[in-house]
């Protein structure tokens, strides 16, 4: 039988099962476009975000909860973007409490916000909290304003600082600030200065990723006319290691490759990404899973308003997964994570033995210190975090 002939063994679907599931939204509006930026969003405006909220809450109502048994359990609910603060509170309170009458939401459900500190009040975040919102997501990016200028961010660090205070005054015990290393220009007494802003604040959580510009991407641009200087790889990885290693030392669990938590605050809905566990994706270039397959909405939003008003799928993209298939991505998104791959429940689970199928990948990795092997666990190894994506690539 051929890999892509595979059928799904009932002992790996009865594993996504086991496993509650997500709900993500996509909030596609912004105050500005970051210039670095590749997501689907654009600039608010209050009639076109009505519209949308309303197509949002229509592609809720349509959730076929029969063809997907193992999205019908519900305990994470992520609001990500662009902003979704961006929206009123009427409007967020309305798709959490459409999503509470047509799933079977957990009493302990974590329900994540993505915010950018310069369009939030400590007012809006205390009646955000009110609704159910328990964990925030701040868009840092930078505590250095010249940074935050060059890469078109709206706010200034000092708002950030506020955005935490008032967080925490709003009753949020479960904050989370994302950090961006290797901005063009960036030094190592910038990027140090940043960590020892951000750990000032005492998040609850830490998400660092190292820039990446696709090719229209304004600052590209401008790195391309000179405007800019690019910093080598050297240096951001130097960046990813003393964040690392200072993380740790102020007591965050580096559970993941790009993501630091304190002690019971890793993202539940963000492990369900790598742990293979299904989740629901509802708004414009969201991108769902049901334990066999995956589907993306449009990235254009005209074409999503579209489509849901005349009761049609907004659905552009869809891939049906084989237990081949299945058994890759549980090797490569599991060595995002510090506890690795256990080997021996790999091959319950998926009757493929690593070590067997992979061993000329395994020893060139490991010759290149890019892994771990030790008895029954797999892990990315410390040199290896940096050049993950090669590692991935030889299990795909």
């Amino acid at each position: 039988m051929s890999r892509a002939n595979q059928p799904l063994t009932h002992a790996i679907l009865r594993v996504f099962m086991n496993d509650l599931a997500g709900i993500y939204l996509h909030i596609p509006f912004c105050t500005t476009r970051c210039h670095y930026c590749n997501f689907a969003t654009g600039g608010y405006e209050s009639d076109l975000a009505q519209r949308y909220v309303a197509a949002l809450r229509t592609e809720i109502t349509r959730a076929d909860l029969a063809a997907h048994p193992a999205l019908q359990s519900v305990n994470t609910i992520y609001f990500g973007g662009g902003t979704p603060t961006t929206l009123s509170i009427e409007q967020l309170h309305s798709v959490i409490a459409l999503c509470r009458e047509t799933f079977a939401i957990a009493a302990d459900t974590e329900i994540t916000c993505e915010a950018n500190p310069g369009t939030i009040s400590e007012d809006f975040l205390t009646r955000l909290r009110a609704i159910g919102v328990n964990r925030l997501s701040f868009g840092v990016q930078s505590f250095d304003d010249g940074e935050l200028q060059m890469i078109g961010r709206s706010h200034l660090a000092e708002d950030a600082r506020q955005a935490v205070r008032m967080a925490r005054a709003a009753g949020f015990e479960n904050l989370s600030i994302d950090l961006i290393a290797g901005l063009p220009e960036q030094k190592m007494e910038t990027w140090q200065q940043n960590l020892n802003e951000a750990f000032a604040l005492e998040p609850d959580h830490l998400s660092v990723y190292l820039l990446e510009l696709y090719k229209d991407a304004p600052l590209l641009h401008r790195i391309n006319r000179g405007e800019l200087r690019a910093i080598d790889d050297e240096l951001t990885t130097e960046m990813y290691f003393a964040l690392k290693d200072e993380a740790e030392a102020h007591g965050f669990d580096h559970y993941e490759i790009s993501n630091w938590a304190k002690p019971g605050f890793a993202s539940r809905h963000n492990l369900k990404y790598w742990t293979g566990a299904p989740y629901w994706a509802f708004g414009v270039s969201a991108a769902g899973y049901d334990g066999a397959r995956r589907w993306s909405n449009t990235r254009n939003i005209h074409e999503y308003l579209t489509k849901i008003e005349a009761g049609e799928s907004p659905v552009a993209e869809t891939e049906t997964l084989d237990a081949d298939d299945l058994q890759s991505e549980n090797l490569f998104l599991r060595l995002r994570l510090k506890e690795g791959v256990n080997l021996l429940d790999h091959e319950r689970r998926f009757g493929v033995k690593v070590t067997e199928r992979y061993a000329d990948e395994l020893a060139r990795l490991s010759e290149a210190g890019l892994i771990e092997l030790n008895h029954d666990t797999l892990k990315i190894s410390r040199a290896g975090t940096v050049l993950a994506n090669e590692v991935f690539a030889s299990f795909i």
